[in-house]
């Protein structure tokens, strides 16, 4: 009985923590959308990187509370079952790491094209 409940205050926790993350993420575009174009060197790669990487995460959570909701039986398992949602889990996951690591450019370089622009600029 104790394990029960220990377990779903886990699966509580990370639903928590992956909620509070799609919020950050959902800022970070906001912020970006806001910033001016100029501040960013690729303005439109780092754009559709957040976008992919806010959607795919949307799209791990959803399968991971579905995943969740069938492994405890609140949801019957008859169209959905639990190798749907884990394949489900595992392809948002990957597209997720692949937005975050191989579109989305990373800061050093963002840094680096923009004082070569502003020296650029000033000769």
């Amino acid at each position: 009985m104790i394990e029960a409940i220990i377990s779903f205050l886990i699966i509580v926790m990370l639903i928590i923590a992956f909620t509070y993350g799609l919020i950050i993420q959902i800022r970070q575009i906001v912020s970006i959308r806001k910033g001016k174009k100029s501040q960013y060197a690729h303005y439109k790669r780092l754009l559709i990187g957040n976008y992919l990487v806010c959607l795919s995460y949307s799209g791990f959570l959803f399968s991971y509370i579905l995943n969740s909701l069938l492994a405890s039986r609140i949801i019957p398992a008859s169209f959905i079952t639990s190798d749907n949602t884990s394949f489900c889990c595992f392809s948002f996951l990957a597209i997720l790491l692949i937005a975050k690591f191989g579109i989305i450019p990373k800061e050093n370089e963002q840094v680096e094209l923009q004082e070569y622009i502003v020296e650029k600029e000033e000769i």
